[in-house]
């Protein structure tokens, strides 16, 4: 950061406080872990269709599944338990159709991360 001196118009360095390094995204973490940790009758527990799209390393599909269980609209839940399995075979080894099917999944993905985000108090 510079700040300009009103004297003599010259810059100088202005240091900022030092702040011990948080991790900031640890509520989502544990938002997670806490949403596999509890099974639910009826869940996706594989989350097909998201595991083939953005592929079962990817943290996304496990927040995706965060969001069909608790925010998606019941009709697409009710699409995704019926289909979901067929569908998620399918897409493995499709790669256009991987792509397309994961734009349409990091829209929910980003809804989730900024409702949690907004839920819980960023560390100081």
């Amino acid at each position: 950061m510079v700040a300009k001196s009103n004297n003599s118009g010259s810059q100088t360095a202005a240091r900022k406080a030092y702040r011990t390094p948080t991790l900031t995204k640890a509520a989502v973490l544990s938002a997670i872990s806490a949403a596999d940790s509890q099974p639910i009758s009826g869940a996706p527990s594989d989350c097909w269709v998201a595991r083939a799209a953005f592929g079962e390393a990817d943290i996304r599909w496990m927040i995706f599944r965060a969001w069909l269980l608790d925010d998606a609209p019941v009709w697409f839940r009710r699409l995704y338990l019926g289909y979901g399995e067929s569908v998620g075979d399918w897409l493995a080894g499709r790669d256009r159709a991987r792509l397309l099917v994961r734009s349409l999944m990091v829209p929910a993905v980003n809804r989730k991360l900024r409702g949690w985000q907004r839920s819980t108090p960023l560390a100081q």
